[in-house]
């Protein structure tokens, strides 16, 4: 097993509620009536197992790009609230290092993935996912068109087989960039529409 591989046994390790009792299973909403927060908050035992697993699995998925799993794992608690949550609040009820949240919280930020807010009257930081799907696409997309940039600037200096593959990926990941920008704005144009 590797640095990165992850095992349920070692992602349990890594967090407490990972392996808690289940809790009351809630699904993130808002009562409409009263404006109440029904994210999922774990109760005394812990979050639910579907709600631990998410939050796991976005973990490793994250793990897998490249960020650090409990960057992934902030990331999928965030998804999961209703509202902006702080530091404190994400320390106690995730079961991570504050220091290591904040670590967390500054490099989804850097992805544009999460966005910060204060409240009025004080110097706490919230944070919240940002949650609309075209702008995860196009946080994509920027990274990806990124990526193109730096595959077409190699293409100059290599040389043979080497100079086609280059080519060829560069190529791949623009149309991929451009279909998925195609996408968003039919996406956009249909919402609009209904």
């Amino acid at each position: 097993m590797t640095d990165h591989e992850i095992t349920p046994e070692a992602d349990a390790d890594a967090s407490p509620a990972a392996d808690a009792s289940p809790a009351a299973e809630s699904s993130p909403a808002t009562d409409a009536s009263s404006g109440a927060d029904l994210s999922p908050v774990p109760g005394p035992d812990g979050f639910s197992d579907a709600e631990a697993a998410f939050i796991s699995e976005m973990g490793s998925l994250m793990e897998r790009w490249g960020l650090p799993q409990a960057t992934g794992r902030l990331f999928g608690y965030l998804l999961l609230r209703n509202k902006p949550v702080d530091l404190d609040t994400m320390t106690r009820e995730l079961g991570q290092a504050k220091s290591g949240l904040s670590v967390a919280a500054r490099q989804l930020e850097s992805w544009t993935l999460v966005r910060r807010s204060t409240r009025p009257g004080s110097r706490r930081i919230d944070y919240e996912a940002v949650g609309d799907l075209q702008h995860l696409l196009l946080v994509n997309n920027a990274h990806m068109r990124k990526f193109t940039q730096t595959l077409s600037s190699g293409i100059p200096v290599a040389r043979g087989e080497a100079r086609d593959r280059l080519a060829s990926l560069a190529d791949l990941f623009s149309g991929f960039v451009e279909q998925t920008e195609a996408l968003v704005a039919d996406w956009e144009a249909r919402r609009a529409a209904s």
